[in-house]
């Protein structure tokens, strides 16, 4: 039988299909403007009451796209253009007025403004989308801790959940933090309480969280915090977890006595 190859189409990846995507968003947005200064300009009603147009049209480039710049290269687009196209004389770019002063700043504003809260929103459902992931995997987890044989690997396994879960860089410290480890996991370890980024007077760039329950600390749960503070969601993920290695932990401590004994 004579094989047969199937040719496939090659796929974009994600980065060119999101550039396409928002490319299409702001020429479709520049349309519609453009056309509703034009319709206005056909009816006779002066084409100034178009610029609350032009500023939804930033706020939905902006939200659309996640991104202020796109919002803000959207705003100056429809200025030079209105400025070209509908102004006297026509077809011609004009020195920038008051008026058009101040409406780019208003679209500046706007544009940077939605990039902020987008960009804001955008880092928080992608949160609680990994924080739902994670939930649904928790039998996974407590199946791993509970197969584990030593502390080592009950660390690794809570780890290994936790990182992806996260979003972030996870590192589990047994015992005292030694000398060559920051001061501010010395400090978590012998405090007892969170140090470091987002505590008071922490510095870096690792958040530094005890590995105990019940008044007994075994250890430091280091949480990278390069692209922010660890979100409460997240911190109660986080407890739940070491709480369960804790768990791990201690039963791992029942069975090597038992063997010892």
């Amino acid at each position: 039988m004579a094989a047969s190859a199937t040719s496939r189409k090659p796929r974009l990846a994600a980065p060119a299909r999101r550039l396409v995507r928002d490319a299409i968003v702001l020429a479709l947005l520049y349309a519609a403007g453009l056309a509703a200064v034009w319709g206005l300009s056909l009816l006779g009603v002066s084409t100034l009451t178009v610029f609350p147009v032009f500023v939804l049209g930033v706020l939905i480039a902006s939200l659309e796209t996640d991104s202020g710049l796109c919002g803000a290269v959207l705003g100056v687009a429809y200025l030079l253009s209105y400025d070209f196209l509908f102004t006297a004389p026509v077809m011609e770019l004009k020195v920038l007025s008051r008026t058009d002063v101040v409406a780019l700043a208003v679209f500046l504003a706007v544009a940077l403004i939605m990039g902020v809260i987008t960009h804001r929103m955008s880092r928080q459902l992608q949160e609680a989308e990994r924080l739902s992931r994670a939930l649904g995997q928790l039998g996974r987890l407590a199946t791993g801790l509970y197969e584990s044989a030593t502390p080592q690997e009950a660390c690794r396994v809570a780890r290994d959940f936790l990182a992806p879960a996260l979003g972030r860089d996870v590192a589990i410290t047994l015992g005292e933090p030694g000398p060559d480890q920051p001061a501010a996991a010395r400090e978590c370890f012998e405090q007892r309480s969170p140090t470091g980024y987002g505590e008071p007077g922490g510095e870096g760039r690792e958040k530094y969280l005890p590995l105990g329950m019940k008044g007994r600390v075994l250890g430091v749960v280091a949480v990278d915090c390069s692209a922010g503070d660890v979100g409460s969601a997240s911190l109660a993920l986080i407890s739940l977890v070491t709480a369960q290695v804790m768990t791990a932990l201690e039963r791992n401590e029942l069975a090597e006595g038992r063997e010892e004994g």
